[in-house]
């Protein structure tokens, strides 16, 4: 139910009411100045933000490797949030990572 049918329903309750003081106190009142004067939504919904790059990567990164987990044969790209940050997992390109039956994060490829 949005504020305007609210107000709406709430002003002919009121004053279908044998006890109404609306009518009396004020009779200029409508359900669109009721309206006008409800307060406004003005925040509007947050957007989901990407995924900051890893800060503690392990060294030898490069712009062109891959970051591969040796446990789950899952290679990170460059920008992940998991790239060079799990245990037990090296960099390599991803010919490299491909030849070992490794498949990138969500079957995505990094490079084209």
């Amino acid at each position: 139910m949005n504020l305007r049918s609210l107000a709406s329903a709430l002003t002919l309750a009121c004053c279908a009411s044998p006890f109404c003081s609306a009518q009396t106190a004020n009779p200029q009142i409508t359900t669109q100045t009721i309206a006008q004067t409800a307060p406004q939504r003005t925040t509007q919904p947050s957007k989901r933000q990407p995924p900051k790059p890893a800060t503690d990567q392990a060294p030898g990164a490069a712009p062109n490797k891959v970051w591969v987990n040796a446990t789950t044969k899952i290679y990170h790209c460059p920008g992940d949030r998991y790239y060079g940050r799990t245990k037990g997992g090296s960099y390599m390109t991803e010919a490299d990572a491909k030849s070992i039956h490794a498949h990138g994060a969500h079957n995505q490829t990094c490079f084209k």
